[in-house]
């Protein structure tokens, strides 16, 4: 674990001899190991919670998650502006972990469908996104583990990986197949939105342009490029999103489906 001089809200230039060293080493396992005993406690601790307890968690959250994120920003454009004289347009709220914050908001003060398919994607996109991100987390290249940028980047996908699963393991949201295809309907409704802004202003939003950070993935999207085939990139992407969002979910599906075999088999024992 890195050990410098250095403050916890010190911006990553100021950061002096810090490359990357917490990256894929001793401090992301550390992360990954509180977060698993942390997901496990809190899970079990709360699977049996009502659906209006359910809902409050999901308000608080996002709540708190608006507010983290323009506090974040706000730390972040000042220095900037500071050092760069302007505003880091990677910080706009468009990549795919950022759709927590419309996702929950709507979860939490609408009803009908838009609920029905917000709920749908935190079950579903928010998991995918907060496992994958933690798993590799990008922050850990910049800031170091005892950092504020890194302790954002740490909350902000354990609190997606926990939303997600809270609604799975509370049955807050149907365990079956047709919340995997609103929960992508919802991605897809957001995509749409990116996609263009990705094209036209030469950005990797939602990693549609350049599939920037996927293993072999990303050299496939610049192969296409360079063969004047990259409007074929997000399609690409779309199939990965799609085919991550199957994988999550089929797990409580077997799961439930395998508890309901056992429940059926006790019933008729007992007739």
């Amino acid at each position: 674990m890195f050990k410098g001089d250095y403050s916890f809200f010190d911006y990553k230039y100021n950061i002096i001899g810090y490359n990357g060293q917490d990256y894929g080493r001793f401090a992301q396992y550390l992360y990954l190991a509180i977060s698993a005993v942390l997901l496990i406690i809190l899970l079990s601790c709360l699977r049996k919670l009502p659906k209006e307890k359910v809902l409050s968690i999901i308000r608080v959250t996002s709540i708190f998650l608006l507010i983290f994120y323009i506090g974040k920003t706000t730390w972040e454009t000042i220095y900037d502006i500071k050092y760069s004289g302007s505003f880091n347009t990677g910080l706009l709220p468009l990549d795919s972990c950022s759709i927590i914050m419309l996702a929950g908001i709507l979860s939490s003060f609408t009803k009908g469908k838009i609920k029905t398919y917000s709920d749908a994607w935190l079950a579903t996109g928010s998991i995918v996104g907060g496992i994958s991100t933690m798993l590799y987390l990008n922050a850990f290249k910049y800031y170091p583990f005892l950092s504020f940028g890194a302790f954002y980047s740490m909350i902000w996908h354990f609190l997606m990986t926990f939303l997600g699963l809270l609604l799975i393991v509370t049955k807050y949201v149907p365990i079956n197949y047709q919340t995997v295809i609103k929960g992508f309907v919802f991605h897809l409704i957001a995509s749409l939105i990116v996609i263009p802004i990705d094209y036209i202003f030469d950005f990797d939003f939602m990693m549609y342009k350049y599939l920037g950070s996927i293993p072999i993935f990303e050299d496939v999207a610049t192969k296409l490029i360079q063969k004047g085939l990259g409007i074929l990139n997000p399609i690409l992407m779309l199939f990965l999103y799609f085919l991550a969002f199957n994988i999550v979910f089929l797990i409580p599906i077997g799961v439930n489906k395998l508890f309901k075999e056992e429940k059926n088999e006790k019933i008729i024992r007992r007739i």
